[in-house]
Formats: structure tokens, C-alpha cells, sequence
């Protein structure tokens, strides 16, 4: 479990005991694969702002060329529909983009211009849908990188399914100037040509350009299973039942109501659980991702039952 997932528990309600249970619950494998073939770079900023998408854009031509595409966007419109036709390229061509989005960022979602020169939002929420078709196109290989200055706590908004929005996703930790991204982002690229890419090496050679702020890359499936598992854990507490019972919901398709109490969470059909699993890493279309994405649903949930007695 890296900094990150561990900073978002202990913002939860876990005991150090339940943290320590947590961490021992046999999650997906740790290391997200890489398998693009190129960059989908989506530029949604304001007339004044430092085109930085486009920057990156011809610096990566003169180096690769090709490997890039752009939009430039000037409402939230556009950046739907720029999404929309990479998800008809992967269609057609088997294109596994990085999905780029350069704009500005918080925790409700992206902004940059609306038509008429106004302010625009897109909402994480809203984004979860078009990302999800187009890594369905990848058959679950999306990367997606949030260029914007804070945010990338609020993808965690990403995880109710039914489908995965991405394999993996990157994003600065903390507000960051343009020009300090604009060279992240650019060490990023640069080390993505290595002979074998590591995200994560990737992400702390990129974060040397952008201190104090880090560009933290962070595999789907751990952000899944950490909610997920954490939020079987709290249900386990009768004073957190109520209201925890619809997030553990997310993860069961057509289950049915669940009864509120403790006892009632052992009747919770295992296989419902794995099927929502399988289903958000596509594991129920292309089996081969069981091994990259895979969970064994039953020995997780029967080691919270047995910690609770």
C-alpha cells in the first residue's frame, strides 16, 4: 500500500486494528502493466492560460512524431465529444491512449471555459461515464493523466462502477504552477520510451521536476479494493451500518436490499460480489485480466467475518 491509499484510510473511521486487517486482505496485484500506444491529449484552459497542452503536444511531435494527438476545447461540450472520438478510434483502430487532460482542477471536478467566455465545471462524476466506455474500448488499458492543479483525491468519485474509467491514473497532489507541470509532464513522456516502463519510476522521475508537488500514479484496482475493503470493515460497525450500506451497494449488481445487521453481511451472496468485481476489470469479457485485476472475493470477505467472531 503506497503513501497515498494509506492517507485516505486514516481519514476513515479504522481502528489501528482494522488498518492492520486491511493491509493483510489479499488485494489485486500491486503494479499497474503498461500497454499504450500513444497519447490523446485534451487542452480545456482559459484565452489567457499558458497553452500547455499544445506545448507538450509539439515538443512530443518533434521527438515522435505522431505519437500525440490533440484537442483543444472550448467547452465542456468539447471536451465530452474529444473523449468520445478516441473512443471511436479505439474502436476501430485498437488505439490505448493515455488519456491527457490539461485544464484547471479541485475536488468537484475540472474546469476551464464555457461558450459565451464563462466559467465551466465538468464534475468528476461526469466523467466517470465517458472514461468507462472508452477503457472498455481498451479492453481495461486506459491511463489516464489529470493535468490539472489539485484533484486527484476526488477520483476516488470513480469507483461505482459498473466498469473501471481507467487501469491506471496520475495526477499531481497539491496545487502546482503551469510551468512547473509543463516540465513534469514533459519528464514524464520522456521516460515513457524506456526499455521497460515503470509507471512508477516514471511518476518519481516526472516529480523531480515538479517539487515540492508530486505526480502521483496510482493503479485502479488498489483504489477500488481499498474502498471496497474499507468499506466492509465499517460495516461491520452497527453504529456505521445505515450509512454505509449504499457505498458497499456499489459493488453488489442486482443483489438486492441488505439487511442491516452484522449477521445479515455473511448472507450477502459471495458470488455477487465477484461478479461486480470481475465485471468492473472486465475480467467477465476478457478473462486474461484475472491476472492483473483479479480478487478472490471470498477469501476477503470470510477473513473480515472471522476478525469480527
Amino acid at each position: 500500500m503506497n503513501g497515498v491509499l494509506g492517507e485516505r484510510v486514516r481519514d476513515g473511521d479504522l481502528t489501528d486494528a482494522e488498518l492492520r486487517l486491511l493491509r493483510t486482505l489479499p488485494g489485486p496485484p500491486p503494479r499497474a502493466e503498461i500497454r499504450t500506444t500513444n497519447v490523446w491529449i485534451i487542452e480545456w484552459l482559459f484565452p489567457d492560460d499558458q497553452k500547455t497542452g499544445k506545448l507538450l503536444h509539439d515538443w512530443m511531435q518533434e521527438r515522435r512524431p505522431g505519437w500525440s494527438a490533440y484537442s483543444s476545447c472550448r467547452s465542456e461540450a468539447d471536451v465530452i465529444e474529444a473523449i468520445e472520438r478516441a473512443t471511436v478510434r479505439a474502436r476501430q483502430s485498437g488505439m490505448i491512449p493515455v488519456l491527457h487532460i490539461e485544464a484547471h482542477g479541485d475536488e468537484v471536478g475540472l474546469g476551464g471555459p464555457h461558450t459565451g467566455g464563462s466559467a465551466g465545471l465538468i464534475t468528476w462524476d461526469e466523467l466517470a461515464d465517458p472514461l468507462q466506455r472508452l477503457n472498455l474500448m481498451t479492453r481495461c488499458n486506459l491511463g489516464v493523466f489529470v493535468a490539472a492543479c489539485t484533484g486527484f483525491a476526488a477520483i476516488m468519485t470513480f469507483t461505482r462502477g459498473p466498469r473501471a474509467p481507467a487501469a491506471w491514473l496520475v495526477g499531481p497532489d497539491d496545487t502546482v504552477t503551469q510551468a512547473d507541470l509543463l516540465r513534469g509532464t514533459k519528464e514524464f513522456y520522456r521516460r515513457w520510451i524506456d526499455k521497460v516502463p515503470r509507471l512508477s519510476d516514471i511518476a518519481a522521475s516526472a516529480s523531480l521536476e515538479t517539487e515540492p508537488v508530486a505526480l502521483e500514479p496510482e493503479s485502479f484496482a488498489l483504489i477500488a479494493f481499498e474502498s471496497l475493503a474499507q468499506c466492509l470493515i465499517i460495516s461491520m460497525h452497527p453504529n456505521h451500518l445505515y450509512h454505509h450500506i449504499d457505498h458497499i451497494g456499489r459493488y453488489i449488481q442486482g443483489a438486492g436490499v441488505i439487511e442491516r445487521t452484522n449477521a445479515d453481511l455473511s448472507s450477502i451472496s459471495i458470488a455477487m460480489f465477484q461478479q461486480s468485481w470481475d465485471k468492473l476489470f472486465m475480467i467477465d469479457l476478457y478473462p486474461e485480466n484475472r491476472q492483473r485485476f483479479g480478487v478472490d472475493m471470498s477469501t476477503v470477505i470470510k477473513m473480515v467475518l472471522e476478525y469480527y467472531g
